[in-house]
């Protein structure tokens, strides 16, 4: 990959590539079929080390079969079937002390197996997606989110002291890489 000539596509179209946060939530659920569900369905965002929970904004959830097939990898999708084949033989049951806790484990149950994907959303500034997660990970859908928050991540307009303090300068540059990736997969550039 020639990732100057990316980065000089980049330069000459960045002020396009900058989307606020309502702008990569429509874009997110129309591409995916997605849906928004309540953040407190999804009970272990209170502990989550990498979002901040009082600044996560919005969560979605893909859970259309058919959208999960065309979105999940053909590893991601062993993945599932790994998961789905382990705790089948392992006859897993999961004890919950209510119907909430009875949802929250079938939910984490769907994410691992492959019949969802959860998509957590935070902006610290109240303007841009300044993190987010995918649960379980999905390469595509994690790249077009990132196609979408980058650019205001690397114009400047989210400031440094917002991102997660433990980035190093190399961590930096690797993800404007993957950054300038997503954009020439999602032909943005």
């Amino acid at each position: 990959m020639n990732y100057r000539m990316l980065h000089e596509k980049f330069e000459r179209r960045k002020q396009w590539l900058v989307f606020e946060k309502e702008e990569v939530v429509r874009r997110v659920m129309i591409r995916y079929k997605a849906r928004v569900i309540p953040k407190t369905d999804i009970m272990d965002l209170v502990n989550d080390d990498q979002l901040s929970y009082e600044h996560i904004f919005c969560c979605l959830t893909i859970d259309d079969p058919r959208m999960l097939d065309k979105i999940f990898t053909a590893k991601e999708k062993k993945d599932h079937r790994w998961e789905r084949d382990d705790n089948a033989r392992r006859g897993m049951v999961y004890k919950h002390k209510d119907e909430e806790h009875r949802r929250y484990n079938q939910l984490i149950i769907d994410e691992m197996e492959g019949r969802r994907l959860d998509i957590v959303l935070e902006s610290k500034d109240g303007k841009f997606v300044t993190g987010f997660l995918t649960r379980d990970m999905c390469e595509q859908v994690g790249s077009y989110i990132y196609a979408h928050t980058g650019g205001a991540k690397f114009t400047g307009l989210i400031p440094r002291a917002m991102w997660p303090p433990d980035v190093t300068d190399e961590e930096l540059k690797l993800s404007y890489r993957w950054y300038l990736e997503s954009l020439d997969e999602f032909n943005k550039l």
